[in-house]
């Protein structure tokens, strides 16, 4: 039974007014509470008073929290747009999570209309409950200042999720009391100008920075298990050739000095390296060199192109012949519009001995993609599977009979490969 239909279920007896069935899960949002699945001010619309969706939000958490008899709660989710002017309301509710002792945390106040204090999140009450349970932390459009004395109700952590958090003078003191901490996820915040990840942080395996700004360093010198960075170019080191297995990066505004870390500084900097995940923002970036720096360990690797108008598909052969072990090619193209590339690029060709499936989506007969697929086919010695995805309509950009003419020439030169065209 949903949160909601149990609330309204306890109105058709009295005998049940003072019921409330026990729950591990408690999420509260505008569908779990009201059954509308819309804005989050959409409480308001129709109102003199803005702030009455607001009010009738917190009387609605306030009024099944009353009810609520659930001695364990596993995970404790609020989804609204609060700000710190709701404070007691919160922080009350945060107090009953962590007399249950929640293991999971979310506050989502994101939708904060502009010039509203975010909520001051209080690291106090978390040292409310007999022993630290908490082991995952979601905070968006929070504020988030522990004390230094108060660090270490964050050390029993797992997860921390970190999305439009201001976090410029805070960050190392909230990472030093994370001693379990393995998965970290920073999104939309502003970090400390130098931003560190070295042989303190134990236990973490997985770092996420999706979009922060602030720091003009960032530092890594622990192995990780996965290291994803979205956002602009930066001073971004791995110091000590760390053993990282996977890395995603989506350089925004790469330009010469980006595009040469992602074909020469990331190579040399990650060696063993085994899967790499790089998005090419073709417009924003110099060509791909011919000559590149060469990662001998990797295995797998996802390329993710978005196309100018005059990208040659062909340039990625630059980067196959750079991994010569590849087993695994994944290949997503995104079109920008119609291709005026007048001439084909130069390239060295190279046998590869080690790659099995290749994988393109968003397949269309524009920027020399046919030349590459056909290129593969006759150079991958022992490839095993291939699947091309076409693009969307692509029968109308290219004419069907255009397309039938190159599914039966891929037919025809992948005898020896399963084929399998989507």
């Amino acid at each position: 039974m949903s949160m909601r239909d149990a609330v309204q279920t306890r109105v058709l007896s009295r005998r049940w007014k003072n019921v409330s069935a026990p729950t591990s899960n408690l999420q509260f949002d505008l569908f779990t509470l009201f059954g509308i699945n819309c804005d989050r001010n959409s409480l308001s619309i129709g109102s003199d008073n803005q702030s009455d969706g607001k009010c009738r939000f917190i009387k609605a958490v306030d009024q099944f929290l009353h009810l609520c008899r659930s001695p364990k709660l596993y995970s404790f989710k609020v989804c609204y747009s609060l700000g710190n002017d709701s404070e007691c309301h919160i922080d009350r509710w945060i107090s009953f999570a962590v007399r249950g002792h929640t293991e999971k945390l979310v506050l989502d106040f994101s939708g904060l209309p502009k010039g509203c204090e975010l909520y001051n999140f209080p690291c106090n009450l978390l040292s409310h409950g007999k022993l630290p349970q908490l082991k995952h932390l979601c905070l968006q459009s929070c504020a988030l200042r522990p004390s230094p004395d108060s660090t270490n109700i964050f050390n029993s952590l797992k997860t921390l999720d970190l999305n439009m958090v201001p976090l410029e003078e805070d960050l190392n003191c909230i990472l030093s009391g994370c001693v379990t901490l393995e998965w970290l996820r920073l999104t939309n915040c502003k970090l400390p100008v130098s931003f560190f990840i070295c042989a303190q942080y134990l236990c973490l395996k997985s770092l996420i920075l999706d979009e922060c700004h602030g720091a003009k360093k960032i530092e890594i010198s622990r192995p990780l298990t996965a290291f994803e960075y979205i956002g602009g170019m930066t001073n971004l080191s791995f110091v000590g050739a760390p053993s990282i297995e996977k890395v995603k990066l989506m350089l925004m505004r790469a330009y010469a000095r980006g595009t040469d870390y992602m074909f020469h500084g990331l190579a040399k900097e990650l060696p063993s390296l085994q899967r790499l995940s790089l998005s090419l923002f073709t417009r924003d970036m110099m060509s791909i060199p011919e000559n590149m720096t060469k990662f001998y360990h990797l295995k797998e690797l996802d390329l993710i192109v978005i196309l100018s108008l005059d990208f040659d598909l062909l340039s990625v052969i630059s980067i196959l012949n750079a991994v010569p072990c590849l087993h695994t090619l994944n290949l997503a193209i995104r079109y920008s519009g119609p291709s005026s590339l007048q001439e084909k690029r130069r390239y060295t060709k190279q046998f590869y001995y080690d790659l099995k499936e290749v994988e393109i989506t968003g397949f269309r007969d524009e920027c020399n993609a046919l030349d590459l697929v056909l290129y593969v086919l006759d150079n991958a010695l022992r490839l095993e599977r291939m699947i091309i995805r076409w693009t969307h309509a692509a029968g109308m950009w290219m004419g069907e009979s255009r397309k039938k003419e190159v599914d039966d020439l891929l037919k025809e030169k992948a005898a020896h490969v399963e084929l399998i065209v989507l």
